[in-house]
């Protein structure tokens, strides 16, 4: 599952082992600026579940909290972060 937020990309794409679904969360933003890197950080095993929607939502939280954390200029303070948040594919 895929979500664009705040000029980022998160992957909340769970992974699948030994009957159980592990919340990873890749985090990709890349530059507008055809010269510049694609910044680009993944967090692995955050948790594991026996259901695929806890997975994906403990991968997306982390990750939200994740670019919040580190780009607190970006967004106004009266902007919820939940009405920013859209599902680019599944």
């Amino acid at each position: 599952m895929k979500y664009e937020y705040r000029g980022w990309v998160i992957d909340a794409t769970p992974e699948f082992s030994l009957g159980q679904f592990f919340a990873h969360a890749r985090i990709i933003r890349a530059s507008p600026d055809d010269d510049a890197d694609t910044e680009m950080h993944i967090e692995r095993n955050l948790a594991w579940f026996d259901n695929e929607d806890e997975a994906i939502q403990i991968a997306r939280k982390w990750a939200i909290q994740w670019i919040d954390a580190r780009d607190d200029n970006i967004a106004s303070p009266d902007t919820d972060s939940s009405i920013q948040t859209k599902t680019l594919v599944k």
